[in-house]
């Protein structure tokens, strides 16, 4: 008996220690680190990262290294001062070829601010020119946006939202010339409440670019989309389409084709519920699929879409806010146990910690074959520094 008890201790030990993927940092030295937009900026081949820190109040843009460095800190350069950031893309706003980043700000400052990118030199503070948007100042708190073709004129315009008082969704038309940034002019799309997520789909299929959304709070809750009503009436109504999820504090969402058959799904976070609504379109309606999150873990927050364990099914992998709770903030649920699923069927990420991650990113890191997880975290620490930009490591292929 005494052989059999010391080979059963040495067995469970490892199956513990692999609930947990090993943690990697991209980078820690600040405070409030709140989404990940990603793009390779400098045709390297590897996608970049650009960051809100929204209580240390910079954004940052972040150069994916080679193989071989990829579980040290990344090279990085703060490229403006940002108050109260809440959202950070990259987008060529001049069209001039060079990849510049826009920062979108709440609070007390309510603006978004270009980046010019001036010679390509990503980690030089002096490469970066940092410009107010004037259509954009005290207009609203700005929380999300994306860039997008609405007018099929001059440059790519911009889709933009925000939250709370005077908060709506429109898009900001690019003159002849995006450099003038004084000439960019706003359209209103619709009133919101809180804006979490933004999507350009043609959704009619009548070649336009339609906006899937969700709205967190306020008489518009849910997931919904809104139909472009075209270059030539541009300015006319866009009209409101509802999916699902109307009255629920709904947060990330995201599209994919989960069940592989051709046609995407929506599925949409939930916080009233702790809950994952899967929309599947049939015929001219949506059918809702739900699947409660487990108790040992935090209040929804991302949902995203991928084969995190090589078996050829689409699995789901979830981010959370445990409200300073030791949960497991990070998890992911087999895509063939999506039926019935039971708690033990959900699997750790992350392990267990008080937690606030943001936006899940699939992205195969170590080039080993299986997608790992880019996230933030933003509240877990002294001054809510969080664990800043992480990743973990898939141990699938290991």
């Amino acid at each position: 008996m005494k052989y059999i008890f010391i080979f059963f201790v040495f067995y469970i030990i490892p199956n513990q220690a692999k609930s947990q993927w090993e943690r990697h940092i991209v980078d820690n030295l600040g405070s409030g680190a709140d989404g990940i937009r990603l793009r390779d900026v400098n045709n390297d081949n590897r996608l970049d990262i650009v960051t809100g820190w929204e209580e240390s109040s910079f954004t940052k843009v972040y150069l994916q290294p080679k193989f071989k460095q990829i579980k040290k800190k990344w090279p990085s350069v703060i490229i403006g001062n940002t108050p109260s950031v809440e959202d950070a893309i990259f987008f060529d706003i001049n069209e001039d070829q060079k990849i510049d980043v826009l920062s979108f700000t709440e609070g007390k400052s309510q603006k978004i601010f270009v980046h010019f990118n001036l010679h390509n030199k990503f980690l030089e503070p002096t490469n970066w020119k940092q410009e107010l948007l004037p259509q954009s100042n005290n207009r609203m708190s700005w929380m999300y946006a994306i860039p997008m073709q609405v007018d099929n004129k001059n440059g790519v315009d911009i889709i933009a939202a925000g939250k709370g008082k005077n908060a709506a969704i429109g898009w900001f038309e690019s003159p002849l010339n995006p450099n003038y940034l004084y000439n960019w002019t706003w359209h209103e799309i619709a009133k919101i409440g809180w804006i979490m997520s933004i999507y350009n789909k043609d959704m009619d299929l009548d070649g336009d670019q339609d906006l899937v959304i969700t709205d967190r709070t306020g008489e518009f809750a849910g997931c919904r989309w809104l139909e472009n009503p075209g270059p030539s009436k541009e300015q006319q109504p866009w009209n409101n389409h509802y999916i699902g999820a109307q009255g629920l504090e709904v947060m990330f969402m995201c599209i994919a084709d989960l069940d592989q058959d051709g046609t995407d799904e929506i599925l949409v976070s939930e916080r009233t519920d702790n809950s994952i609504r899967i929309y599947f379109k049939h015929n001219s309606a949506w059918i809702e699929k739900v699947i409660k999150l487990p108790s040992k873990t935090g209040k929804a927050k991302s949902i995203e879409v991928g084969d995190i364990n090589n078996d050829d099914v689409f699995d789901l992998i979830v981010s959370t806010n445990t409200l300073n709770e030791k949960k497991e903030g990070l998890i992911y649920l087999s895509g063939t146990k999506l039926t019935t699923p039971t708690e033990r069927d959900w699997i750790s990420i992350s392990g267990t910690h008080n937690a606030k991650y943001d936006k899940v990113e699939l992205i195969d890191l170590d080039k080993d074959g299986d997608l790992d997880v880019l996230i933030c975290e933003e509240n877990h620490g002294l001054n809510s520094e969080g664990l800043g930009i992480v990743w973990y490591e898939n141990p699938s292929n290991n």
